[in-house]
C-alpha cells in the first residue's frame, strides 16, 4: 500500500482473556512484519461476550500495533458456543470498520506475505475458502444431506438455494460448505447482522450434526448467510488459509512455500508443537521462523491467577449450558 492511498480492507480479530491474548498480538504482529501492502492496514479487534479483562499489557501492545480495541459484553443465551464471537464480531466490523471490505482473521493464523487475494474485486462481496468436504453434502444421496435439509427447513428456506462448490483438497462438488478462518466480505450488504442471525436461528432449531460433533461451527450458518443476501462470492484459494499442523494429513512443505497465511491452530501452544512449526518453518520461510522462535511457545494462562479461575468458571457454566443445549438436540447423522 502507498503512503498516501487509502486502505482497502480492515483485518478483524477476535481478542478474550487467556490464550487469544497471546494468540492474536502474534497475528496482529505477524500482519504488521510481513503483511506486505497490507502490512498497515487499519486492525478492529473485539471482545464480544463477557469475560475477565485482557491485562495490561495486552491494552499497551494493541495502542502500540495501532489497533482499534472494542469490548462489548454482550449477553445473549448462545455465549457457550464460541463460534457465536466470530459471528458478533462480523456485525461490529460492518458497522465499525471505515473501509468497504472487512477481512477476519481467526486469531491462530501467521500472515506470512502480502495478503492481496484477500481483498475483493468490484463485482465480489464476498471471498472464503472452501478446502475438503468434511460435514458438507454431495447431494440427497449424501447421508449427511438430512442436517443440510434440517437446518434448510430452520431458516425457511430450501436447501437448493445453497450454491454448489467444488472443493480445492479433495475436489468434491458439494453444497457451499466454508472454512471460515479467513474470509472477506464487502461493507454494507448485510453480512455481520445476518450472521447472528443465522447463528441465533442454527442454535435455537435445535438441529445437530451428530453426538460426537453437534455443532460442526460458524461456517454452516455462514453458508445460509452467502445464499439468503444473494452474495457474489469467490472460492478463496487454500493458500490463503493453509493448514499448517503435525495433525494435518493434508500439509505438504511445497505447498507452505506458496501460502499467504499459515493456520496453525493449537500447535503453538506447546513446546513440542512450537518446535515442530519452527523447523518447518525454517525449511522455506527462514526469515518467519528467526522472528517467531522467540516468542513460542505461546502463554495459555495470561493475566494470572483471578482470571484464570475466572475464565474456568465461566468454562464450567457455559459447558452446563451447552449440555443442557445438546440434550434437546434432534441428531441428524448417526455415525
Amino acid at each position: 500500500m502507498q503512503p498516501n492511498s487509502s486502505p482497502a480492507a480492515t483485518f478483524l480479530f477476535c481478542i478474550e482473556s487467556g490464550i487469544l491474548e497471546s494468540q492474536t498480538l502474534l497475528a496482529i504482529e505477524c500482519l504488521r512484519r510481513f503483511g506486505g501492502n497490507q502490512a498497515r492496514a487499519p486492525v478492529l479487534a473485539v471482545t464480544p461476550r463477557r469475560g475477565p479483562s485482557l491485562t495490561p499489557s495486552t491494552y499497551r501492545r494493541l495502542e502500540e500495533l495501532d489497533v482499534r480495541y472494542v469490548r462489548s459484553d454482550q449477553r445473549n443465551s448462545w455465549d457457550w458456543f464460541t463460534y457465536m464471537n466470530k459471528g458478533l464480531a462480523a456485525r461490529f466490523g460492518d458497522e465499525l470498520a471505515q473501509t468497504e471490505q472487512v477481512i477476519w482473521l481467526d486469531s491462530d493464523v501467521l500472515v506470512v506475505s502480502s495478503p492481496d487475494p484477500l481483498l475483493l474485486q468490484s463485482h465480489e462481496d464476498f471471498a472464503c475458502g472452501s478446502i475438503n468436504k468434511n460435514v458438507g453434502s454431495t447431494g440427497p444421496e449424501d447421508p449427511f444431506d438430512a442436517y443440510w435439509q434440517a437446518l434448510a427447513d430452520a431458516y425457511q428456506t430450501s436447501v437448493d438455494s445453497l450454491p454448489w462448490v467444488v472443493t480445492q483438497r479433495d475436489s468434491q462438488r458439494v453444497r457451499l460448505r466454508l472454512h471460515s478462518g479467513v474470509y472477506s466480505f464487502r461493507r454494507g450488504r448485510g453480512l455481520g447482522a445476518r450472521f447472528v442471525a443465522d447463528l441465533e436461528t442454527m442454535l435455537g432449531s435445535h438441529v445437530a450434526f451428530s453426538r460426537k460433533l453437534p455443532q460442526p461451527g460458524d461456517d454452516v450458518a455462514l453458508a445460509f448467510s452467502i445464499a439468503e443476501l444473494k452474495l457474489r462470492w469467490r472460492n478463496l484459494s487454500q493458500l490463503c488459509n493453509y493448514q499448517m499442523a503435525p495433525s494435518s494429513p493434508s500439509y505438504s512443505r511445497d505447498e507452505a512455500r506458496q501460502a499467504q497465511i499459515l493456520h496453525y491452530h493449537h500447535t503453538l501452544s506447546t513446546r513440542s508443537g512450537s518446535d515442530w512449526f519452527i523447523n518447518e518453518l525454517q525449511t522455506f520461510r527462514p526469515d518467519v521462523a528467526t522472528w517467531l522462535r522467540p516468542r513460542l511457545p505461546l502463554n495459555r494462562r495470561a493475566g494470572g491467577l483471578l482470571r484464570l479461575a475466572e475464565r474456568r468458571l465461566l468454562r464450567m457454566v457455559r459447558t452446563n449450558h451447552q449440555r443442557k443445549h445438546e440434550a434437546q438436540c434432534r441428531f441428524m447423522v448417526h455415525e
